[in-house]
């Protein structure tokens, strides 16, 4: 049995450690160079832990699992595999500390006006930009409840907010939400909501979700930050909002197309702050650890016959 491994944040001490471990199960481990690795190099392969092309897959009759350092799984979830007996694994629930500091951060930042101070400090100009707001006693509402919803509410609850609602799939109370609400009753969850976080996943269900009529029930002035997936906002309706005046700003980490196009609007807008796709890092230290426990438990899980954790639902999308 072969196992490969290509674009991993594992340093020389943990892919040893992942050597010794296949190696003590009769397996052979092969990490790939830089340049993207063909059928030949990879034949063989039972397993494989990192980024590879989806094209190559269904060239590859032998795979049985492959394992990805990212959350989000959606370019491997179509018909792109040699069998239908792959198993396919993320490793959602270790970036949810990282991607929630970035959205706090970007909270703050809208609601004190820092990118405007940044761009009066590079010009030197010494000027007012109106009053600021607080998280303490603000209404947020958090659309998607895993992970990294979860590690979002709790930080916002912990800077002083007065109520944390989440907005998901299906009913009842969820851990770290003041109250959650179906979908389809997202009106009312965003009801006087200063803050909205997206965190969704993109599905079906999710693509083009966030449109005019959520908007519209923000309210002016509330900031809206997305550190989910683009395409679950319709990006059009969202540009209209924020010209309009009908939201206060936006905190953008992610688009429906990568990377933003330059005549793009939204790069223009005074009250919009757009970062490429950093919100959550598979090499930051802390994440590292976390993919490399959570990786070396499956693998061993794998190698003993046992069941994988974190196995997604490819019909679903996550």
């Amino acid at each position: 049995m072969r196992i490969a491994f290509r674009n991993t944040p594992f340093d020389a001490a943990q892919r040893a450690g992942l050597d010794e471990l296949a190696h003590a199960h009769g397996c052979e481990t092969h990490w790939c160079g830089d340049g993207v690795p063909t059928a030949e190099e990879l034949s063989g392969c039972e397993a494989l832990m990192g980024y590879f092309p989806p094209g190559l897959l269904r060239e590859l009759p032998d795979l049985r699992w492959l394992q990805v350092p990212s959350a989000g799984v959606e370019r491997y979830c179509g018909d792109v595999y040699a069998s239908d007996d792959v198993v396919l694994t993320n490793c959602s629930g270790i970036f949810g500390t990282d991607i929630a500091e970035y959205a706090v951060c970007a909270i703050i930042m809208l609601m004190r006006h820092m990118k405007g101070y940044v761009l009066q400090s590079e010009r030197h100009e010494w000027k007012a930009l109106g009053p600021a707001r607080s998280v303490f006693g603000s209404t947020a509402a958090v659309v998607g409840c895993g992970d990294i919803g979860r590690n979002v509410a709790c930080r916002l609850k912990a800077l002083g907010a007065s109520c944390v609602r989440g907005i998901c799939r299906g009913d009842g109370p969820r851990p770290g939400f003041d109250e959650t609400y179906p979908v389809d009753e997202f009106a009312a969850a965003l009801a006087g909501a200063g803050i909205v976080v997206a965190s969704l996943p993109i599905t079906d269900a999710t693509r083009g979700l966030i449109g005019a009529e959520w908007f519209e029930a923000m309210g002016e002035g509330s900031v809206f930050v997305n550190v989910g997936r683009g395409a679950t906002v319709d990006q059009a309706a969202l540009a209209s909002a924020l010209a309009g005046h009908g939201i206060g700003g936006a905190a953008l980490d992610v688009f429906a197309a990568e990377p933003l196009p330059a005549d793009d609007a939204l790069w223009d807008m005074g009250n919009v702050i757009v970062t490429p796709h950093v919100a959550g890092w598979d090499d930051d230290l802390v994440n590292v650890q976390a993919m490399f426990g959570l990786f070396a438990d499956n693998l061993t899980r794998y190698l003993e016959g046992r069941e994988l954790t974190h196995v997604v639902d490819r019909g679903r999308g996550y």
